[in-house]
């Protein structure tokens, strides 16, 4: 598998480049082509190592998740149907190696939070209320609104159907409310 490169980094687009050719590069990248996966690591790393901090609350376990969902992604290539899919299938490898990371973390003590990079005090309550949620909630509403991913996405990058994404939504938001009052 090609090295990642580079750390993650939050200035990144979230939406790539107009010239950016995801097909094309899912495309050539199942040919065998290392340079193409890199080109979609860089593109997407930042945004799912994100995703993975928030969710694993652990600087270690987030990388080391990235790690593993791009060596599943590179392995799992060549059986990927749809390369307009490349997107959502990638969430969902991230999401199913974060609920192995959680699963096989011990609890021994709860996580310290990186104060440092927070703004205020009201958005490190925004993230603890965050924490605080259900699983299969906190799932869903990081993905919606972290990533920016459709309904349609989360469906398929959680393997539910789109009208469990909406209900798990709508209650993660309103839980959020309750945390937060």
């Amino acid at each position: 598998m090609p090295s990642l490169g580079r750390s993650a980094d939050d200035s990144a687009p979230l939406f790539p480049r107009a010239d950016f050719d995801e097909a094309e590069l899912v495309r050539r990248a199942q040919l065998g082509s290392s340079s193409a996966f890199e080109q979609l690591v860089v593109t997407h790393g930042p945004h799912l190592y994100r995703y993975l901090a928030v969710r694993l609350r652990d600087d270690r376990d987030a990388r080391d998740a990235l790690q593993e969902t791009f060596t599943a992604a590179w392995r799992g290539l060549p059986s990927l149907k749809s390369h307009s899919k490349f997107w959502p299938w990638l969430v969902g490898i991230a999401a199913h190696k974060a609920a192995d990371a959680a699963r096989d973390r011990v609890q021994a003590s709860e996580p310290d939070l990186d104060k440092s990079g927070w703004e205020d005090e009201s958005t490190l309550d925004v993230r603890e209320a965050v924490a605080a949620l259900p699983e299969h909630l906190r799932q869903v509403l990081l993905l919606r609104y972290l990533l920016q991913l459709s309904e349609q996405e989360v469906a398929e990058a959680l393997g539910i159907r789109v009208g469990t994404v909406k209900s798990r939504s709508a209650r993660a938001r309103k839980a959020l409310m309750e945390l937060l009052r």
